[in-house]
């Protein structure tokens, strides 16, 4: 399954997915990656998803989707923040696709959980 070429993303917590969205278009895709982006931000301003699929020597495989916003400040000196979710599996076939979607489950409990708090106690150095 591919993800297709736009991808609708809300900015709201999960519990209020498909309002507020932004619409992520496919930019670019090569094999084992793709990049989409907002259409009409003007630059330096960019919201950027990208998608990469890569397979290390020792068989482990490592998917990697991450999340980019590009701003610019009072003096006009853009500056951007990510978001990177990594999955590494080995190839030991034990680890299988519910074991990893069982993990994903977890940690976005934990990042959403009583309205961000989480993500806040995070970004403050607190946990």
């Amino acid at each position: 399954m591919s993800l297709g070429t736009s991808l609708s993303l809300s900015k709201d917590v999960v519990t209020r997915v498909n309002t507020n969205l932004s619409v992520y278009a496919l930019r670019a895709a090569d094999m084992g990656q793709s990049e989409f982006s907002v259409a009409g931000l003007t630059l330096p301003n960019e919201d950027k998803l990208s998608v990469r699929h890569d397979l290390t020597s020792g068989g482990v495989q490592r998917k990697v989707a991450r999340i980019d916003k590009t701003v610019v400040d009072s003096v006009l000196t853009p500056a951007t923040a990510s978001f990177h979710v990594v999955f590494t599996r080995p190839p030991n076939t034990a680890v299988t696709n519910a074991v990893i979607i069982e993990l994903v489950n977890k940690m976005v409990d934990f990042l959403v959980t009583n309205s961000n708090a989480n993500v806040t106690a995070l970004l403050n150095g607190e946990v």
